[in-house]
């Protein structure tokens, strides 16, 4: 389902050394807006016991791979 892309040693340190300062993390090169997608079901997911009629949007929810989340948050960021 996901799209697998090989990095080189060296291509890594360039991206690495070039994300400095941004919020990509230098190590695995993923950004915080890709990993708070993950967030978004956590929250619901803690709630569940004190609220078991969101079950079915924790279950509803589905990851996305990294290259789907950012087109989605740029047609949004067009629409708003």
């Amino acid at each position: 389902m996901g799209v697998t892309t090989k990095i080189d040693t060296a291509d890594y340190a360039a991206w690495a050394d070039r994300l400095q300062g941004t919020n990509i993390n230098g190590t695995t090169l993923l950004a915080t807006d890709y990993l708070n997608h993950f967030n978004e079901v956590i929250m619901p997911i803690e709630m569940v016991p004190d609220m078991p009629d969101i079950i079915e949007d924790v279950l509803a929810w589905e990851p996305k791979i990294y290259v789907r989340h950012f087109a989605d948050s740029m047609k949004a960021s067009a629409m708003a």
